[in-house]
């Protein structure tokens, strides 16, 4: 094993800080009043109030599409970002130090396992926290490819659905490809030091809470980081959330991540230091997020490089008095807000024709877009969490740029974001598919301008197998 075995302290519960904005919202004149308290949105039993479907099992959702813009992969990573040539095995870091060579134990030849906290007594070499991993957790299979070379693990869950948590955190992720995958009704929670380290890992769950998860980060590991995550499999049409009071780093690298139904939640596609909001990894790629479902009250942290964020606002069954996210093109902290010198894009899955317009009330079928004063206006609940820690408005940056406001109204009235807050982003595209429009975004004016020729996103689906049992 890598370390001295963890104490009973790595067992804590640890529930994300995510905050809420102390920003206000709109009224019916441009004067505007303090945001009203958000919804407590407790965690919800599994599958209450979810859609059933005929002939489908409870919570899965309604006929998948088939995958579309997806990268092409192979057998060593879900992208194809990863190929690995004969004389890079055996892979230095896929075994645990000490239980990697299935050498003779107490009880007969110890199992061969990937890095982790094995023992709880480490000087006895006692195994007792990987039995009590396989009993309550999993086990792992070893990924073997068609040369016989062992390129990564997968994790085969004890029960059904899949409850990743307490023996969990004894797993440290390896330098391989590590799946996780929970199933479509498994669910992650309860615990803050999860890191799947190096690798193109993929990690598949239904529902979280109380989690802070790395699929990779400068400190675990974060060499061939290219990482997807799917988070969330279910359908709510009761306005529900599945994912709560959970952040996901996934450090380094080009990562894609499909959520939905969140609320007080937190995805982080690029900061550094293992997720510091006041950091920005260099060595963070081009990511994608995207949103769908029932999405209240989170954040996303763009990191380095060029990357889009696409937000189904429409799927949204409202039962809260505003959505209020905020979406930062780099940190969210200190001189991280500017670092990024990527060109990052919203995605707006709104209809194509939605009427821009600069001032309150936004009316249905509307968006509002406009400027702040360029004061620093920080959300206080998270300002102790170096993890979590962010600003509503962000003050004045380089070049006078300053946070953006924007607002939308669904046309029947049945969704009210409330004001939402872009910094440094660069682009906004308002609909998907015919009729798409791209805006660059003047964040010092607090304006958008049409860009012509700009070429619309089309957001990927990702496969339906990703959320099949």
């Amino acid at each position: 094993m890598r370390r001295q075995g963890r104490l009973a302290a790595l067992l804590l519960l640890l529930t994300t800080a995510c905050g809420g904005n102390t920003a206000s919202n709109p009224t019916a004149t441009d004067g505007g009043s303090s945001l009203p308290r958000r919804d407590s949105g407790a965690r919800r039993d599994s599958g209450a109030g979810r859609d059933s479907g005929a002939g489908r099992d409870a919570g899965r959702l309604p006929d998948p599409p088939p995958a579309e813009g997806f990268p092409e992969g192979n057998e060593w990573s879900w992208d194809g970002s990863w190929e690995p040539s004969d004389a890079d095995f055996p892979l230095p870091g896929l075994l645990d130090d000490e239980y990697g060579d299935g050498h003779a134990g107490r009880d007969g030849p110890t199992p061969v396992l990937p890095p982790g906290a094995w023992d709880w007594d480490d000087a006895d070499d006692d195994l007792a926290n990987w039995r009590n991993f396989r009993d309550n957790v999993g086990r792992f299979e070893q990924l073997v490819d068609t040369a016989g070379h062992h390129y990564g693990w997968r994790l085969v869950p004890s029960d059904s659905p899949a409850d990743y948590t307490g023996a969990a955190a004894y797993f440290e992720g390896s330098s391989g490809t590590d799946i996780l995958d929970l199933g479509p009704e498994g669910s992650i929670h309860s615990f803050g030091d999860g890191d799947l380290g190096d690798g193109p890992d993929v990690l598949v769950f239904d529902r979280s809470w109380a989690v802070h998860f790395r699929t990779g980060s400068t400190g675990a590991g974060s060499s061939r980081d290219d990482d997807l995550v799917v988070a969330g499999c279910g359908n709510d049409p009761d306005g529900g959330w599945d994912i709560e009071t959970t952040t996901i780093h996934t450090g380094p690298g080009h990562d894609w991540v499909f959520v939905r139904d969140l609320s007080r939640a937190a995805v982080d596609l690029g900061n550094g230091d293992g997720g510091r909001t006041d950091r920005v990894d260099p060595r963070d790629g081009d990511d994608l997020i995207v949103l769908r479902g029932n999405t209240h009250d989170f954040r996303v942290f763009g990191g380095n490089g060029d990357d889009v964020a696409v937000w189904y606002v429409d799927d949204n069954v409202q039962t809260t008095t505003w959505l209020g996210p905020n979406f930062f093109g780099g940190g969210a902290h200190g001189d991280a807000l500017w670092a990024d010198e990527g060109t990052d894009r919203l995605v707006l899955a709104i209809a194509a024709d939605t009427t821009l317009v600069t001032r309150t009330p936004t009316p249905p079928g509307g968006l509002l877009v406009r400027g702040t004063s360029g004061e620093l206006m920080l959300d206080d609940p998270t300002q102790d969490d170096v993890y979590a820690r962010y600003c509503v408005e962000c003050g004045t940056g380089p070049g006078g740029r300053r946070t953006v406001i924007l607002e939308y109204v669904s046309p029947d009235g049945s969704i009210r974001t409330g004001y939402f807050y872009l910094t440094a982003f660069e682009e906004v595209q308002v609909g998907i598919g015919d009729g798409a429009r791209v805006y660059r975004i003047d964040d010092v004016a607090g304006t958008l301008e049409e860009l012509a020729d700009a070429t619309p996103t089309d957001p990927p689906v990702p496969p339906p197998e990703h959320c099949s049992p």
